[in-house]
């Protein structure tokens, strides 16, 4: 039976009320609209616990989405657990979600999604990992996405944003200002790595679903990405992270050991495109929050422009913060590659006008905000290591470790586990089993303060200590 004749009629009493209203009301009431729309919508984010994915998280929460953050690791970090709670609408974290395990994402999308869903995937293996195993970066990246986009299709979910890469650009894309409209106009383009044809492989797939599902797919291509966390992945945009990493290693102001030249794995003379990650922030929530008749550009996609320059440039700058900064030309074959291959710059009008983006962090400010955040870093990492080298000779030893342990950490009500000589077993046998990697029972500063980086001595204790009062 037709419903026609109703819909028209609930339509024409609509109209005829909102004739009635006054300006104000119909603000208010345009208002209240939007807020219940933004109440009953939700981003599932997967690949959430990496650098881009944490931040992302983060940023949504602030602005007040609702965020299901998943990722393949079971133990979901604590900072992503806060990201996601640090907001008006909490969120919910979910672990043990591989984009590969089609039974696992349609569980995740049919308790979490729904047609007010908008889903960010994620989740793919940086180029060099690409490179390395390109079989298993087809199943994780293209594979994912098929998935993915199924189980979209089941909950009625439309609005799948995807980052691309400037590794989708090969040696016919031009050098300045690229356009991620050069892409979709150019489809047979030869990317010159697996990692770009995956890329590729994705965004058709997205244009299937568009023209199948009535889906809204949306894709940035973004540049290296720039940010002061402690860890990232083996890109080769990554070279700017291991050289601000490496400087403050090079001085002695800690007292400790310093480390040796970095070792640049590019052409020091090749510019590439990069973002800082708040820059980054703002242009993918802005392309998440466009409506579909602001997004212009062919199959929705717009480049995330920032800054772009050359590893002479980054070192220069680096050295007006630590004049002795050094480092080498080793060549990486991979890395060195993809680099002469990439554009230099990237195009700012498109997302300038249908998103209202443009960069707002440069050199300076970037590598002089980094470069405090990994000293601030350092120096408490170095209170760490000094309050165990009790001889000061930049070395620990079991005994030194294990008698921090004994006087500042294992705290609180005794029990047979948590204080226990078993206990400490644990933690000791962990700890070296971290930190002591050529089982020569030294440790040194800086093998201490590359696992610093990401670990600490009381989370493992922590850890310990929670395994052990959990056990029957």
């Amino acid at each position: 039976m037709s419903h026609g004749g109703g819909v028209r009629a609930l339509s024409s009493d609509l109209s005829e009320m909102l004739k009635e209203m006054s300006n104000q009301d119909l603000d208010m009431r345009f208002e209240a609209i939007k807020a219940e729309k933004k109440r009953r919508e939700a981003t599932l984010i997967i690949g959430a616990a990496g650098a881009v994915g944490k931040r992302l998280c983060h940023a949504l929460s602030q602005r007040g989405h609702r965020v299901i953050a998943s990722d393949r690791m079971e133990n979901i970090p604590g900072t992503l657990k806060d990201a996601v709670s640090d907001g008006e609408r909490p969120g919910v974290c979910v672990g043990g979600i591989d984009v590969t395990d089609s039974e696992a994402l349609r569980a995740l999308f049919h308790e979490h999604a729904d047609e007010n869903t908008t889903v960010w995937n994620l989740a793919a293996p940086l180029s060099v990992e690409t490179a390395m195993d390109p079989t298993v970066a087809e199943a994780i990246t293209v594979g994912g996405m098929e998935k993915v986009l199924s189980a979209m299709s089941e909950v009625g979910a439309k609005r799948i944003c995807f980052t691309d890469s400037i590794g989708s650009f090969g040696a016919e894309a031009p050098r300045e200002n690229a356009t991620a409209k050069w892409l979709t106009e150019n489809p047979q383009q030869d990317p010159g790595s697996d990692y770009g044809r995956q890329k590729r492989g994705c965004r058709e797939l997205m244009d299937q679903f568009r023209r199948e599902h009535g889906g809204d797919p949306r894709f940035a291509v973004l540049p290296g990405v720039l940010h002061s966390n402690p860890v990232w992945g083996n890109g080769t945009t990554e070279y700017a992270l291991d050289a601000l990493l490496a400087a403050p290693h090079q001085e002695t102001k800690l007292g400790l050991p310093t480390g040796e030249a970095y070792v640049c794995p590019i052409d020091p003379d090749i510019a590439m495109p990069m973002v800082f990650v708040d820059d980054l922030m703002r242009g993918l929530i802005a392309l998440q929050e466009a409506e579909p008749h602001e997004l212009t550009e062919p199959e929705n996609g717009y480049c995330i422009p920032g800054l772009s320059f050359t590893p002479n440039e980054l070192f220069a700058e680096i050295r007006k913060h630590h004049p002795g900064f050094g480092f080498r030309v080793e060549l990486d074959e991979n890395m060195n590659k993809f680099a002469n291959l990439w554009p230099e710059t990237l195009n700012s009008s498109e997302p300038l006008r249908d998103l209202g983006y443009a960069p707002e962090v440069g050199l300076s400010e970037m590598v002089s905000f980094v470069l405090q955040a990994h000293e601030d870093r350092n120096s408490y990492t170095a209170e760490a290591f000094k309050a165990m080298d009790k001889d000061g000779d930049g070395i620990l030893t079991l005994k030194d470790i294990e008698g921090h342990v004994r006087k500042r950490l294992v705290r609180g009500r005794t029990t047979s586990y948590n204080t226990g000589q078993g206990a400490m077993d644990l933690v000791m046998n962990q700890l070296m089993s971290e930190l002591d990697t050529n089982k020569d029972g030294l440790i040194s500063w800086g093998t201490f303060s590359e696992w610093y980086r990401n670990n600490s001595v009381e989370q493992v204790v922590k850890r310990i200590q929670a395994s052990s009062l959990s056990a029957p």
